[in-house]
């Protein structure tokens, strides 16, 4: 379950142990008190990140330019999708309504949707931290940095993760309804898939040696030249497509 607790926890008007000594004494099943309770341990774990690198600015990756990690110089404007306006993609839409709506949305939207759009679409890092502060009500400094820089994003490189969070279409479709309502078919046209595959394509020196990205290059490595010139495609047509605050459709690419 998700409580929204976040906010009221961030203000100081409950404390972390409050809320787990009474999700305890609920009869809440143990899967559910579980997820709930590792993210409150990674709550508490993204506070210390956050305070023993000194707001990051002691790691390496902070060399070129002191606040601006950008490990895979990544340099897109943010859509302005993410600001309501309609990309076609459903699971995108869907999840930036609820923001605009509530100003929150739980963790996995949060990564298997949001980042992960910016992700592969090559967003600039301090555009996206830039938009959480501003469209999420639980957002600190100390919550949106170690999150966005370091886990919703690669920009911090292996800081905190091993590899980058993104992902294609067929585990947001494993993972969720969003592609019940889409135009788009998971299984035929949908291009996210496109997305993740050149984003690997773009990438692919960054990752050379990381063990955690071997199967995806390895599958990179067999993908035709015809197909990684279609994700090239769908990535610029995207990118232009959002770029003036209008809808991808399949048609265009056929």
């Amino acid at each position: 379950f998700h409580s929204k607790l976040a906010t009221s926890i961030n203000l100081h008007r409950l404390s972390p142990k409050q809320v787990i000594d009474s999700v305890l004494s609920t009869d809440a099943p143990l899967n559910s008190l579980e997820g709930f309770f590792r993210q409150m341990i990674w709550r508490e774990y993204v506070r210390h990140i956050h305070e023993v690198t000194d707001g990051f600015r002691e790691l390496e990756v902070f060399d070129k330019k002191l606040g601006e990690p950008n490990f895979l110089n990544q340099n897109n404007p943010l859509p302005v999708t993410f600001w309501g306006k309609k990309s076609g993609f459903n699971c995108l839409d869907t999840v930036v309504d609820s923001v605009m709506d509530e100003g929150w949305t739980h963790h996995i939207p949060r990564l298997m949707i949001l980042s992960n759009f910016a992700n592969l679409l090559d967003v600039n890092p301090r555009e996206l931290t830039t938009w959480f502060h501003e469209a999420f009500i639980d957002a600190y400094d100390w919550v949106v940095e170690p999150n966005v820089l370091g886990m919703g994003t690669y920009s911090l490189g292996d800081a905190m993760m091993t590899k980058p969070y993104i992902s294609g279409t067929p585990y947001i479709n494993k993972m969720s309804d969003y592609c019940k309502s889409c135009k788009f078919n998971p299984k035929k046209d949908c291009m996210v898939s496109n997305l993740y595959w050149a984003f690997i394509e773009r990438h692919k020196g960054a990752f050379e040696g990381n063990i955690r990205m071997a199967m995806p290059l390895r599958s990179l490595a067999k993908r035709s030249d015809d197909k990684k010139e279609q994700d090239k495609l769908a990535l610029d047509y995207i990118l232009s497509t959002l770029s003036r605050g209008e809808e991808v459709s399949v048609q265009s690419l056929q």
